[in-house]
Order: C-alpha cells, then sequence, then structure tokens
C-alpha cells in the first residue's frame, strides 16, 4: 500500500493563543506518517517554547529555531529540512478541520501521484465558533480535463485558489524547478502560485474542505492595510504581469491568467481609498498605467467592476471597492 512521508510546514510567529490547535489538528490526522516542522521564525511570545514541548510529545515533531526573516523565509527554510515525499504548508493561526483530511488527499495520490493537489477551505470566525465555506470548486471545474482547460475553467469561475496553504505538493517537483517563496513581500503565494502553474505537469483541483482560515486575529499577516502591502501587491502586479507575458501559454490560458491579475488590479483600486487625498492622486497616476488590464474580465468580478465604472465612473466604483475590502479585511 502507498503510504507516502507527509511533512507539514508551520511558520511560527506570535500566534501562543492559536498554535496548539493548529498542530494538534495535524498529529490527530487518521493518516499518520506525517512529520511536523514547526519553523521558529523568531517569535518573542512563547511559541518557542510551546514547539519545544511537542518535540518532547510526539518524534513526529521538528523544531527549527531562527532569526526573524518573515514567512517566506520560514517557509522555505522548512521546506530545506523536509523529507516528506509531499509537503503542505500550513499558518501557525489556522487549522485542518477533519482528521480523515489527510488520509482522503493520499487516497487519491495512490491513484496518480500529482505534482499538486488543490483543496478547499473555510473562513473560522472565533468569536461565534462559525464556519462559512469558500465558494466550491467541484460544480464549477470539468473533471478529467489537462492543465491548461483547468486554468481557463479556474478564473472564468472566480476560483483561484493561489494559497499556498490550500495545497499538498510533491516535493520533488518543487526542487527540482527550484520554486521557492520571495522573501519579504506580502501576497508572496501570487508569484508562487503561477511558477507553480506553469511548471506542473499534473494536477487537480477538488472541493474538499481542509483548511480553516482563522477570521479576527490581529496577528495575521492579512489583518489590516499598510501603505507596504499596497507597494508589495502592485510590485505583485507587475511582475506577474510580465511572467504570464513571457510563458510559453496558448493565448486563451493567457487571457485567463491576465483576467486574474486583473482581479488583483481591482484589489489596488480598493486600496487607494486607504490614502489621504493629496498622496492619493500620485499612486493614481501610477496605478491608471495598468488599467488596460480591465480589458480581461473573464473573472466575475472583475466584469461587475467593469460595469460599475461604466455606470458610476471612476472615482465611485474604487470607492465601493474600498468599502468592500474594509469588511473583508
Amino acid at each position: 500500500m502507498y503510504t507516502p512521508l507527509i511533512s507539514f510546514i508551520i511558520p511560527v510567529f506570535n500566534v501562543e493563543k492559536y498554535l496548539q490547535k493548529c498542530v494538534d489538528s495535524i498529529l490527530s490526522q487518521t493518516y499518520q506518517n506525517i512529520e511536523v516542522i514547526l519553523v521558529d521564525d523568531g517569535s518573542p511570545d512563547k511559541c518557542p517554547q510551546i514547539c519545544d514541548e511537542y518535540t518532547v510529545k510526539d518524534g513526529r515533531v521538528k523544531v527549527i529555531h531562527k532569526s526573524n526573516g518573515g514567512l517566506s523565509d520560514a517557509r522555505n527554510v522548512g521546506l530545506l529540512f523536509s523529507n516528506g515525499e509531499y509537503v503542505v504548508f500550513l499558518d501557525g493561526d489556522d487549522f485542518w478541520m477533519e482528521i480523515n483530511n489527510l488520509q482522503n488527499l493520499v487516497d487519491i495520490l495512490r491513484i496518480q501521484k500529482y505534482d499538486f493537489i488543490g483543496f478547499n477551505c473555510s473562513y473560522y470566525y472565533p468569536t461565534s465558533n462559525t464556519y462559512e465555506k469558500w465558494i466550491a470548486l467541484d460544480d464549477r471545474l470539468p473533471t478529467n480535463c489537462d492543465k491548461l482547460n483547468y486554468i481557463i475553467s479556474l478564473v472564468r469561475s472566480g476560483t483561484f485558489p493561489m494559497s499556498a496553504c490550500l495545497k499538498i505538493i510533491r516535493r520533488a517537483f518543487l526542487c527540482e524547478n527550484q520554486i521557492s517563496f520571495q522573501k519579504g513581500i506580502y501576497c508572496e503565494d501570487i508569484l508562487w502560485f503561477l511558477e507553480l502553474l506553469e511548471k506542473a505537469e499534473s494536477l487537480k483541483f477538488i472541493n474538499l474542505y481542509v483548511y480553516a482560515y482563522r477570521k479576527e486575529v490581529s496577528t495575521s499577516i492579512t489583518a489590516s492595510f499598510s501603505e507596504k502591502k499596497y507597494n508589495d501587491l502592485l510590485y505583485i502586479l507587475k511582475r506577474g504581469v510580465n511572467m504570464i507575458q513571457q510563458y510559453d501559454w496558448p493565448e486563451e490560458v493567457r487571457y485567463s491568467l491576465l483576467s486574474f491579475m486583473a482581479y488583483e488590479y481591482c484589489t489596488l483600486l480598493g486600496f487607494l481609498g486607504f490614502f489621504p487625498q493629496k498622496q492619493k492622486r500620485v499612486i493614481k497616476s501610477n496605478l491608471y498605467e495598468y488599467e488596460w488590464l480591465l480589458r480581461y474580465d473573464l473573472n466575475p468580478k472583475v466584469s461587475r467592476v467593469v460595469r460599475y465604472r461604466k455606470y458610476l465612473g471612476r472615482n465611485l466604483t474604487n470607492f465601493l471597492l474600498y468599502k468592500y475590502i474594509k469588511t473583508v479585511m
């Protein structure tokens, strides 16, 4: 029977309240052939001590203590020290929902050893102890289609699960293609996922709700706006567009991926509302250089923004995007 070692890589920083639930959700999986790599990224709270305690309680847990280098650096270090045939990334304030999730994924890999499998997630709201499922994948994606048609269908459906935490990935595939996370930037998953799509020879997305994203956590990387986040996302937009244009994609796939970048462009338009009026005028002039991306409106959310701009104009549409982003951050 196929029983590959699965490595879970968990960057740890300032999550002492949530780390136990995160780690226990993995150690309690019914599929037991795992290693859990806790990368203590110079956390100033009690996380280093909690990590060390886990190594005593369970021999499958390893700890790496390092100086703070950020999420991307911690993931890269964890991958370097991993031994599994497949790897899974998990943030220290999140968790897996069901104890048989990993067994279900391994059962699929037993049939075909994909370069990666993408799965689904729910948002977890701790104050009310409730879950909200993300958009379903099964009824939107064709079955048994090739990689290129998968990409087109993902963008068209509005479900483009680029997060590193929503995949189980063949470690040799990452290492052979030298796919890693760029250090020091917000939304690092986007460029990483574009490279993942370009290099993968086999992939699959399933509507299995595995991952719980904890919301309302002030220490979460995505919890608040900053000018650095805007600048990082603008950099990713420019870099991502260049990558898509340089890859040897068929035109329909290139159109689909540029539609995905158009969605990120809409996010940047919403970010404008966080800036003072005087600063906003300068930023707009730079951002509007990429307004042409709105022609790529395969994503239903982008096409909605295009319609709003037609009837409401630029400024009011930007303001509505800003109000929407404030509600989901």
